[in-house]
Parts: C-alpha cells; sequence; structure tokens
C-alpha cells in the first residue's frame, strides 16, 4: 500500500495525519522544521516559554475527536483551562471592558458604557447564533469543490444578511462605537477587516459563548506535544527536517513529493499543510496549473501580516487579563492603513498575552512571560523590517510601560520579536501573509483555495488557507473536510474498482434488468403506467433507479429494519464519498447502482442525502415542525427527482429546484395516504406542531387512540400544502424532453388522483386503511394527461419553486434554481 504524504506539523497537519491514519490510510508527515507546530511552535529564552502562534482555544471538542478516533481521552494528553475573562478590552482613555461568558456579568459590562445597548446585544447574540446554526453546524466541514456547492447556501447568507461588512451587522444592533469595537474585532483573530469581512464571521461569537475561551496547561506547544505523542502512538511516521521541495505528478496525478534532499517518497496521496500560494508556485510545475496560474496567484487579495514582541520580567503584573486586547486611538482608519494603503501607521492596536496569568510554570518563580501582537502590513508593502524591526518594538514597549505594564522597562529580562520575513521565509506563507488569503466574502467557501485541487488530482489542502478558513477551529475543521473528499486507501477484499464494477458479462445484465423491471411492474404500478411513454433505454434506467430506492425503503421497512440493514446503508453511504474515478467499497449486490450513477452521471452526494432518509426511518419517527416535514420529503423522495433528472438526461440546472419539488409533493401524498401504516410502526410524519393544534398527541396516533376526525383535518392541510409542490412540478416540466415530459406528467397526475380520492375523508376517517385508484380512474388520468402535455407544452406555467429554503437550508442543490 502507497503512503499517503501530509506536507507540514502545522494543527491542520496533525489533524490530517490523524484523520487518515484512523481511516487506514499509511501516513508519513514530513515537517521542514526541526519541531513540530509550525506556526503552534515554542520559543524557550533564560527559562522563559513563549508560545509562538495561537494562544486563543475555542471549540475544544474538535481536540478531543481526534483522540476519540482512536478510542483515547484528551485529558491523557493535555489539559485545557477555561479562561476568565475571556477577553479585557482596554481603550485609550483608560476605560475597560471585560468580555466573559456569564450574561449577567457581561450585561453590567454593556450597561457601564451604554444602557440601551443591553437589548441591542440580546438579538445580536440571537443573531450571532442563527448564523452559528447554518455557517459553523451545517458548512464547516462542508466540500465547496463545486459552484453548486456554494450557490447552495445563497438564500441562507441573503436572509441572514450574512453578506453585509460585520462592522455593519454589529452597528445594526449596538449604538456606542467602544461597544461595537469589543464586538468586531475577532475577524482580526483570522486575518480579516472588520469592515470588509463578512457577517457571516459573527458566528464567532457565538462560537466563544458557547464552548469559551480556554488555554492549554504548558501553553499552546503543550498541545503540540500530545498530538505528536498520540501520531506517534496509533504508527504514523513522522519525519522533521524533511523540507518538499516538489510534487511529482503523472498524467495530471500526484504520483510522490522529492525532498530538497533529493530523497523521493511515491504516493497517490498528497495532503499539503502549507500555504495552497507557496505550495502551488514553487512544488507544483507550471505546466499543470490551469486554475492556480502565477498571475492569478497574485491577483488574490491576501490578509495582513503581524509583528509578534516576545518578552520576560522579573517582576509579575497581577492585575492583567490572560488576553488584552488594547486598542488604540483609531480603529477603521488604522485598519485602512494595514490592509489597503499598507503603510507602518504611527499608532497601533496590539493583543497582549499573559501566559503565566492562568500557568505561573512559563517562567522562573515571580517572573512574567508575554507575548503582544500588532497587526502590519504584508510583505506587499515593501517596508524594510531590517530597520524598522528594532525600531517597531521599542515604540511598542514605550506605549506598554507607559500605559499598561508600569515599570517594564527597569524589569525587562529578554526580548526578541519576529516580523513578515519571518511569515514568508521560515513559515512559507506568500507575500508574509499570516493568515492566507483575507477572509472576504469573494475569499470565502468556494472561492477560497479548494480543499481538493482543481489542478491536480490526488493533491488535497488543510490549513488556514482553505475553506473554512483560519484560527483553530476553521484549521481543524479543514482536516475533517478530508472525510469528503480523499478517497479510501486500497485494501484488498474490501474494495472493488470501477473497472470491475463495468466489467458485467451481458447475460447477466439482461437478468438484472429483468429483476428491475418486475420491481416496477408488481410494486410501482403507478410509475408502470408512467415509464410506457419512455423509450427503452431511459425505461431501463428509470427502472434500475426505482428497483434501487425500493431496496433501500425495504432494508428500513418492516422486518428488514435490523442492525444488519443498518450495516447495508451505512456501508454504501460509506462508499459514496470516494472519486467516481477511484476505488470504493460496496456491498457487492449494489454494484450495478454504482454503474447507473456513472453513467447518469448522479451525483453521489443526493444519493448519500437519500440514505440520510432512510436511515432516519430505521426507529421511531416522530416529526416536530413543517421544516422537520419538508426537509424529511426531501431526503425521501426529491433526492428521487433530481436523480430522474439525470436518469433521463435532464442536466439544465433550471429543472433541479422543480424536480425536488415533485417528489417532495409525492411523499407527501405518500404520508397523507399511508397515517394508519405509519402508526402502525411507530411513525409519525405528521408535523407535532400541527397535531397539536386540533387536540392530537403523536403517541395516542402510534397507540391507534387519537380521534379519527382530527387526524384528517391534519391530513387534508398536509394535501393541500402537496398541491402547491405540484404546482411547481409543473413548472419545471418545459425542461423535459417531449416523451420524458409526458412520463412525468402521468407520474404527477397518477399520484394527485391519490390526494383527490383522499379528500373525501376530510370529514370521515383518515385512519380507516390505505387509499388506491382504480385502473380505470388511472386510464382516465392517463387520458387527461395528454391534454395536460399538450397545454404545459405550449403554455408553460410561470410558477415558481415552491421550496422554503429556510426548511431545506444546507441540504445539496437547493437554492440553485431562480424562483
Amino acid at each position: 500500500m502507497k503512503t499517503t504524504v501530509v506536507i507540514g506539523g502545522g494543527f491542520g497537519g496533525l489533524a490530517a495525519a490523524a484523520r487518515l491514519r484512523a481511516r487506514g490510510h499509511r501516513v508519513t508527515l514530513l515537517e521542514a522544521g526541526a519541531e513540530l507546530g509550525g506556526r503552534a511552535r515554542a520559543f524557550s529564552r533564560e527559562g522563559f516559554h513563549f508560545d509562538a502562534g495561537p494562544t486563543v482555544i475555542t471549540a475544544p471538542h474538535l481536540f478531543d475527536e481526534l483522540f476519540a478516533l482512536f478510542g483515547k481521552e484528551r485529558r491523557d494528553y493535555f489539559d485545557l483551562v477555561p479562561v476568565d475573562p475571556f477577553y479585557r478590552v482596554v481603550f485609550p482613555d483608560g476605560r475597560k471592558f471585560d468580555y466573559v461568558g456569564d450574561d449577567e456579568r457581561l450585561f453590567s459590562e454593556i450597561a457601564s458604557f451604554n444602557a440601551s445597548d443591553v437589548d441591542g446585544y440580546r438579538k445580536l447574540v440571537e443573531h450571532s447564533q442563527r448564523i452559528f446554526d447554518v455557517g459553523y453546524t451545517e458548512l464547516v466541514d462542508a466540500d465547496f469543490s463545486r459552484f453548486g456547492d456554494m450557490a447552495r447556501i445563497i438564500p441562507d447568507l441573503v436572509r441572514l444578511r450574512a453578506y453585509k461588512s460585520l462592522y455593519g451587522l454589529v452597528s445594526e444592533y449596538i449604538e456606542d462605537e467602544a461597544l461595537r469595537q469589543v464586538f468586531t474585532f475577532q475577524p482580526l483573530l483570522i486575518g480579516g477587516n472588520p469592515f470588509r469581512a463578512p457577517g457571516i464571521y459573527l458566528l464567532i461569537h457565538w462560537l466563544e459563548r458557547k464552548w469559551g475561551v480556554h488555554f492549554a496547561s504548558g501553553g499552546t506547544a503543550a498541545i503540540v506535544r500530545g498530538l505528536a505523542r498520540l501520531l506517534e502512538e496509533v504508527g504514523v511516521d513522522v519525519r522533521l527536517d524533511s523540507p518538499v521541495a516538489r510534487i511529482e505528478i503523472d498524467r495530471g496525478c500526484a504520483c510522490g513529493v522529492v525532498l530538497e534532499d533529493q530523497t523521493f517518497i511515491a504516493t497517490d496521496t498528497v495532503v499539503s499543510n502549507a500555504d495552497p500560494a507557496t505550495v502551488y508556485r514553487t512544488m507544483v510545475d507550471h505546466s499543470v496549473r490551469r486554475k492556480h496560474t502565477d498571475a492569478s496567484l497574485a491577483r488574490k487579495r491576501y490578509s495582513m501580516s503581524l509583528f509578534v514582541g516576545y518578552f520576560g520580567t522579573d517582576k509579575t503584573y497581577p492585575d492583567l487579563a490572560h488576553h488584552s486586547i488594547l486598542l488604540g486611538p483609531r480603529y477603521r482608519e488604522l485598519l485602512t492603513d494595514i490592509f489597503d494603503r499598507k503603510t507602518l501607521a504611527p499608532d497601533f492596536s496590539l493583543y497582549l498575552h499573559a501566559p503565566t496569568r492562568t500557568d505561573p510554570g512559563l517562567a522562573p518563580p515571580g517572573s512574567e512571560s508575554f507575548y503582544v501582537l500588532s497587526p502590519v502590513p504584508n510583505q506587499r508593502s515593501g517596508i524594510d523590517w531590517e530597520r524598522e524591526g528594532p525600531r517597531y518594538m521599542e515604540r511598542i514597549l514605550d506605549a506598554l510601560d507607559a500605559h499598561h505594564l508600569p515599570g517594564l522597562r527597569d524589569h525587562l529580562v529578554t526580548k526578541f520579536h519576529v516580523d513578515p520575513r519571518y511569515f514568508e521565509d521560515e513559515l512559507r506563507s506568500y507575500v508574509g501573509a499570516a493568515f492566507g488569503p483575507e477572509p472576504t466574502l469573494r475569499q470565502s467557501a468556494y472561492f477560497r483555495f479548494h480543499n481538493a485541487s482543481e489542478d491536480v488530482r490526488g493533491l488535497f489542502f488543510v490549513g488556514a488557507g482553505v475553506h473554512p478558513g483560519a484560527g483553530l477551529p476553521g484549521v481543524l475543521s479543514s482536516a475533517k473536510v478530508l472525510d469528503k473528499v480523499v478517497p479510501e486507501p486500497s485494501n484488498e477484499g474490501r474494495f472493488v474498482s470501477v473497472a470491475e464494477t463495468m466489467a458485467v458479462l451481458p447475460s447477466e445484465r439482461r437478468r438484472r434488468e429483468t429483476e428491475h423491471w418486475q420491481v416496477l411492474a408488481f410494486r410501482a404500478r403507478s410509475f408502470r403506467w408512467a415509464t410506457a411513454f419512455l423509450d427503452r433505454d431511459q425505461r431501463r434506467r428509470v427502472a434500475g433507479l426505482y428497483a434501487f430506492c425500493r431496496s433501500m425503503d425495504d432494508l428500513a421497512d418492516g422486518d428488514l429494519g435490523t442492525p444488519e440493514a443498518r450495516q447495508d446503508l451505512e456501508a454504501i453511504r460509506h462508499a459514496l464519498g470516494a472519486e467516481p474515478e477511484g476505488e470504493c467499497l460496496w456491498p457487492e449486490r449494489y454494484l450495478w447502482f454504482r454503474e447507473l450513477c456513472l453513467e447518469c452521471q448522479i451525483d453521489f452526494r443526493v444519493v448519500e442525502e437519500l440514505l440520510t432518509g432512510m436511515m432516519s426511518d430505521l426507529e421511531s419517527v416522530r416529526l416536530q415542525s413543517d421544516r422537520d416535514l419538508i426537509r424529511y420529503s426531501y431526503r425521501a423522495a426529491g433526492t428521487v427527482g433530481l436523480m430522474m433528472c439525470s436518469v433521463l438526461g435532464v442536466h439544465d440546472w433550471r429543472a433541479w429546484r422543480h424536480a425536488i419539488d415533485l417528489g417532495i409533493a409525492m411523499q407527501l401524498t405518500n404520508i397523507a395516504r399511508d397515517v394508519r401504516e405509519d402508526a402502525e410502526r411507530s411513525r409519525v410524519y405528521l408535523p407535532a406542531e400541527q397535531l397539536r393544534l386540533y387536540g392530537v398527541d403523536a403517541e395516542a396516533l402510534v397507540l391507534q387512540e387519537a380521534d379519527p376526525e382530527a387526524v384528517s383535518v391534519v391530513v387534508a392541510d398536509i394535501i393541500a400544502r402537496a398541491e402547491d409542490y405540484y404546482r411547481s412540478g409543473d413548472a419545471g416540466m418545459r425542461f423535459l424532453p417531449p416523451r420524458a415530459r409526458w412520463a412525468v406528467l402521468v407520474a404527477s397526475r397518477l399520484y394527485r388522483g391519490i390526494g383527490r380520492r383522499l379528500r373525501h375523508r376530510y370529514h370521515g376517517n383518515a385512519l380507516s386503511g390505505r387509499v388506491v385508484v382504480p385502473w380505470f380512474v388511472k386510464a382516465l388520468l392517463v387520458a387527461r394527461s395528454t391534454a395536460s402535455w399538450l397545454r404545459l407544452s405550449l403554455w408553460p406555467p410561470s410558477v415558481g419553486s415552491g421550496l422554503s429554503d429556510e426548511h431545506l437550508a444546507g441540504l445539496p442543490y437547493v437554492g440553485l434554481a431562480p424562483v
């Protein structure tokens, strides 16, 4: 088995190595320096210990996950201690604001600046939580390799006003200018300008409130040591002093890496934690870079750089907070100097880190170690740091001595600094940008460097430069994206190649197609009527799709809803993440469906959504809201509408939304028809919110003790809702070829016929049994479909989509079609 190479031993590389090893990859991690950590390395001087890079630890569960992959506890490797206050913000006039996690204390701090902003802050927190629920919970480890992945979140961005600048969004709720600075400086911690970073980064505020701010006992370097120990225990080959010179590429695929000493390591998977711009410019031959040319890399907007001073004192400052934000006299203007004018301003704002507040062992007894950070322009500024660096350090020390650390000059024991040259030369960051591309709206998600290279197959990226971005939560989550984009390792006996999948004997193919047609004929009589209007090849593909969907439904139903069924569903879902042209794990009896997916260009993510819906049926179902109902209907049937587009050869993205709607309409009809049968299986798809309006309890429905007339009213509401989605399905008919349009129209009309027969139960008993449409009624509906087909062909309706983006936020393809 070939080695999977990880380039770079920062937090992104360490997390990637752990996750890949847990999936069975044989991993070699190559670090250019003499120690692991990257930006998170540590310095020691005269008994003082300094963290070189990230010091604000949030979302500690992301570290816990890495150890849990191997059945281990993070606490056995390093400790994380909560910090209080999270930050102390100090203004030029001496006022202080302690940003804490306790609401009452925080409200008191806000009221001391502007009492009327307390209510505004409450609303701001609610908004930040809504943004967090989308921007972090659903998207932080999503794969944004395709524009469609980006397009589907646009409705959410618009609804949450996340396209506005963070400063502009906060200003809608907060009046006081000082408080606006308190609640907008966070993007600076990930390389962003609050006046330009999109409002989606308001999620940082809720992230800090949700999980707090922590510090590692022993400093951030203790986390690096803990992860290094984990990698050693699980068999990752870690090589220090091993800088990579270039990535070897054969016919567009990564096939190995060459170190600066000319050592060659063969591999078919390269994961880089190094800066993407530097990797493309210096490690990937320009002849294969169609997307990331030198010119395109130069056109990107890169984050600011940093000037970081380290110093130790022989006295302590017990009144200091662990994290202090020392604001200068200018805010917007200073940021303009740094990000746009790229000049070294006469004033500055500083972040002062005093780790001995929490861990005195990082300095000699009675002493204190410090780290002071100032945002400065990146290397495009042309500043001569050889000359300006020492001067800038002295200016910072003078300011600290005069206003924050009295007597500092008299008690200095050691001092040194790093500047943009350190980021450009030692950390190999393009133009010395400390955080990679600046996090703007046009450089986020799909528009950021992709986790899977567009130029080189088998090359992947983690770290601050790719989605989801800089900061420890972002960097660690970028390694989680690998689970979606990096194929499984070769493992004889478990994986079947695509070539083997396609090599099916003609006799076996005919036998399988006969079985599929029998499933369609005997278990989907309505669909059988509809397929009569398709040509032979279309009927074959439709029968295959239906047979697969029916088999998945059977796994979730009746006596087949067993642990073995769950294993089958999980095995297929696990297989879907592989590249179509790679190798993939599939249960043998479903290999034919992979062949169908490849033939029809069915997106495996849509199949994965279908399986998610099926797996939710393996246990008791209690849908709570209309949102839950529509999301379930999308997974169970809207996905089938999308796959049906591919099967029928319809790749016009404008048709997708309407195909989803038609699938949802049919699923709502199924739910309305099968209330009794579903309740007998302890499944209640009628939303609890609607049932309660009519005095019905879901558990009473399961026990068959509910009022049938009240249930009938809820069923009537579901049928009426389905009509809206059927009308949207009609609007999408114009995108279908004529024969396919006729077939889909017949299927739609037959299902609507079920809804019409259910209307007779509005004042009766919706629990009396399953509705069946007689054959002569079906024949009549087919005849009527001819007139409808002609009318829709000549005068297609201008009805927009009936979908609610709020209900389907974060699901594949939703939001692509215009309304």
